[in-house]
């Protein structure tokens, strides 16, 4: 009985971390200059096994997705973006001192396996200052916010994950290094982790969480809602 009990865990684990291989991310500099054009790619695949899917291929209405671009004095300007082979790319020039955060909320169009699947993705621009955004896009209900952007190797930094306007408390999450090895690690009571990167380049942060709100979704329904963010950086 326990062995079967023991399968059954497995096989639940594997469906669900099989559905959530793919993401949604935003690519970046960490750090940017007034005056100077900002470069911004946005993925879909999986990030870990550096498997983007091609921008042809994204299913359901992920292509609709709205890249907003709060700058550090709150105003706010959806950015357009065009397809490219393996991702869809924008920019933007910053034009004023202190952070600007690049967002995406988006929602699944399709029903995946009777779930319902809200997409999160963030990544901030450090001009100048190294000042924080905090305003954050309010229809996104899982958040990763960081204390620090553009760290240094060997500087730390504490994040917070919010869920539902609280703190997302003892739960599992993934961080990606520059060589696409998951380091798992975990919030505190608080919601927090410490983040300290240990080389150079791109970091992936992610977090899950499922939500057994059922409903209808064009028609179709679903027992559950999952919900995925993202958020990238660097150091240097």
């Amino acid at each position: 009985m326990k062995t079967k009990i023991s399968l059954l865990l497995f096989f639940l684990a594997f469906s669900l971390s099989g559905a959530f291989a793919h993401a949604l991310w935003i690519e970046t500099a960490a750090t940017g200059k007034k005056g100077q054009t900002q470069d911004v790619k946005i993925f879909f695949g999986e990030y870990e096994h550096n498997e983007p899917d091609t921008a042809a291929k994204w299913f359901s209405n992920l292509k609709d997705f709205k890249l907003v671009l709060t700058a550090p004095n709150g105003t706010t300007q959806v950015l357009t973006a065009s397809p490219d082979v393996l991702f869809y790319k924008a920019s933007f020039t910053p034009d004023q001192d202190g952070t600007y955060k690049l967002s995406i909320v988006h929602e699944v169009a399709a029903v995946y396996e009777k779930a319902k699947i809200e997409y999160y993705a963030f990544a901030d621009v450090a001009v100048s200052t190294l000042k924080i955004n905090t305003v954050f896009p309010t229809d996104a209900v899982l958040t990763i916010r960081p204390d620090k952007h553009a760290l240094k190797v060997g500087e730390s930094s504490v994040h917070q994950v919010i869920y539902n306007k609280a703190p997302f408390a003892n739960q599992k999450l993934t961080v990606v290094n520059p060589d696409k090895k998951a380091q798992p690690t975990e919030t505190d009571a608080s919601g927090k982790f410490n983040f300290k990167p240990q080389q150079k380049g791109s970091y992936f942060i992610e977090a899950f969480t499922e939500d057994k709100t059922a409903g209808q979704l064009n028609g179709k329904a679903y027992d559950k809602i999952w919900h995925l963010v993202t958020y990238t950086t660097e150091a240097k």
